[in-house]
């Protein structure tokens, strides 16, 4: 009968498990000292048997809270609905989870359902997510990243040199160490090994307003595509008033969780380059409402980290900027993946597989299980400085 639904699209059952798996190297910027990635992963099945796989994933931080909040609070709303109604879906457990905070946890649990929905419905329409969004390519372009402010110059010089050979064609490296002649030299060298080839420096939120402009000033004689995170992504105010005497534009939405934070950077012209990360927003729904507004103001998305999700989604959104991929991130690069999707001479091919296109290897992740009394002594940043 019309409008009913059959039973095999119906959701059965849910499951949700942690995973702190360690980096090869640490992370260090001018905020954290990343040790782990902690991987939240999803699994929601159909009446039928259907299985989609969804994730979600902290620098190590708060994993574990998203999972008990998205196991106990969310997955059970589920239960009975049908898998097509996804804004529906996606509204009521952002809803529910509004109360506690609409943002970080709440946004990360929420998207780890998001990425299983959608994974489901690719597997069920036999297409990868990205063709059911609207990708008109293939492949995508990306560029190198990595997580080293406490490297030595040398040792930076050594990994820039490294990720050009790989043929990469643009760079991100970190900046805000104490001393602005320290992130000067450091500008340089990386600049020496790339030449004129596009390159993009990150704050991880380091400056207040003054410094902020002090430090972007001087930096920009090394003509920076952007400076992403200058100053705490709470204060849009003072973003907008750097951004109007900024001589670099300003990059910035990995810390930012909804569409209405998004709109106050656009509509105070506070962002050159809008950064949402697909994890951090609540999922592919959601991120895609903030590409668009983003679009609407005529600014370019640049999707942040998240490579196996963001490449989905910047696929289906016309003039993206090239997808970030950062040193160590990957799922292959945690060894966690059987399969997924692996940048090669600065691109990277995108997969026909039915779904989100990324197959988890589950022995590789079991060691690295989390459980709810795990505790956790979060690293400093200072105690990497300098190490190679």
């Amino acid at each position: 009968m019309r409008g009913q639904h059959p039973a095999n699209t119906r959701i059965a059952a849910f499951d949700v498990s942690v995973f702190r798996v360690p980096l090869a190297k640490p992370w260090v910027s001018a905020a954290h000292a990343i040790t782990h990635h902690e991987h939240i992963l999803v699994e929601i099945s159909l009446e039928d048997g259907t299985t989609g796989t969804g994730w979600s994933s902290t620098m190590g931080n708060g994993g574990i809270a998203v999972a008990a909040l998205a196991r106990s609070y969310l997955g059970p709303m589920l239960i009975g609905r049908d898998v097509h109604d996804h804004e529906a879906l996606w509204n009521e457990l952002w809803r529910r989870s509004h109360q506690p905070g609409p943002g970080g946890i709440a946004a990360l649990a929420v998207a780890g359902f998001d990425l299983a929905l959608w994974d489901l419905r690719g597997r069920l329409a036999g297409l990868p997510v990205r063709k059911l969004i609207g990708s008109a390519t293939d492949s995508l372009e990306v560029y190198a990243s990595a997580v080293n402010l406490h490297l030595s110059e040398a040792a930076l010089v050594e990994q820039t040199r490294g990720f050009l050979d790989a043929g990469n064609r643009l760079f991100k490296i970190k900046v805000g160490r104490p001393e602005l002649e320290d992130d000067m030299s450091r500008i340089a060298a990386v600049r020496e090994v790339i030449g004129s080839r596009p390159l993009m420096l990150d704050a991880n939120q380091r400056f207040k307003p003054g410094e902020a402009l002090r430090r972007i000033q001087a930096y920009a004689r090394f003509d920076p595509v952007w400076m992403e995170e200058p100053m705490a992504s709470d204060d849009i105010e003072s973003h907008a008033r750097l951004a109007a005497v900024s001589p670099v534009p300003i990059a910035l939405g990995e810390e930012v969780s909804t569409r209405y934070e998004f709109w106050r950077y656009v509509a105070s012209g506070g962002v050159h380059y809008l950064q949402p990360n697909v994890l951090k927003v609540g999922g592919i729904t959601e991120w895609l409402k903030i590409a668009h507004l983003g679009n609407c103001a005529n600014l370019t998305i640049a999707p942040h980290g998240t490579l196996e999700s963001s490449i989905i989604v910047a696929a289906a959104i016309p003039g993206c900027y090239p997808v970030e991929n950062i040193d160590g991130g990957s799922f292959m690069d945690q060894g966690i993946a059987e399969f997924s999707a692996v940048p090669k001479d600065g691109r990277i091919a995108l997969s026909d597989m039915p779904g989100l296109g990324v197959v988890f290897d589950r022995a590789a992740l079991e060691p690295f299980r989390a459980g709810s009394d795990t505790t956790v002594r979060l690293a400093d940043p200072a105690a990497f400085y300098g190490q190679d």
